[in-house]
């Protein structure tokens, strides 16, 4: 077999350090190295630019620790964690009036059909309520059915009061639904509140880099 000269071994040296090179190609490197003090030198100095290239320290990366939380919307339990009870007590109050529309079909001025929805509509809310109180991070995405729901059911309540056709102390009954809008929205993170006071406040820089 006619001798392999240098310049091929070195090629292929490069094409090992790629995993590029054949079995064969490997045998042969092996045989040259063993007889070839020059190649086995240029191989080990190979070896050590290869190490410098691949192994390197990592690039150092800016922490966005502060900018993420400063953008979440963390729940608020309020002084001495107080919320989160009220709202878990608004939930049992609202299940309470809710059960005898719901089982018996007893509500003021309605039918046991209509009553029965009525009592559905308010076991829910306060399911919602009391989830809230139990998973307060879940708050925030209650709030828009929520506050549609009270906002809705305020419209019903004055247009009852300009008719006459329920009185003032018979509607006293929706003040429950209107404390836990308040309390959720107050778990929530109070949202429109934060959004005012950080209105004249430097703006944070956007973490899009696409921005």
């Amino acid at each position: 077999m006619e001798p392999i000269d240098c310049d091929t071994i070195r090629e292929a040296l490069s094409a090992r350090a790629d995993g590029e090179a054949g079995s064969d190609d490997l045998a042969l490197v092996d045989d040259h190295l063993s007889g070839c003090v020059s190649c086995r030198s240029f191989a080990v100095d190979m070896e050590h630019v290869d190490r410098m290239v691949r192994i390197r320290p990592a690039e150092p990366v800016p922490s966005l620790v502060a900018a993420v939380t400063a953008r979440s919307r963390p729940a608020r339990l309020g002084r001495g964690g107080w919320i989160r009870p009220a709202l878990a007590w608004v939930a049992v109050v609202m299940l309470v009036q809710s059960i005898p529309a719901l089982l018996f079909g007893r509500a003021a001025g309605t039918d046991p059909h209509l009553a029965r929805h009525l009592g559905a509509f308010g076991a829910a809310l306060a399911i919602g309520f009391a989830y809230a109180a139990w998973k307060p991070h879940r708050a925030f995405g209650l709030l828009p059915f929520t506050a549609a729901l009270v906002a809705t059911t305020t419209v019903s309540v004055v247009a009852d009061l300009v008719t006459g056709s329920r009185t003032p102390l018979a509607e006293l009954i929706h003040v429950t639904e209107l404390a836990g809008l308040m309390l959720l929205w107050m778990v929530a993170g109070s949202p429109g509140w934060r959004g005012r006071r950080r209105s004249g406040r430097r703006r944070l820089p956007s973490l899009d880099p696409l921005q």
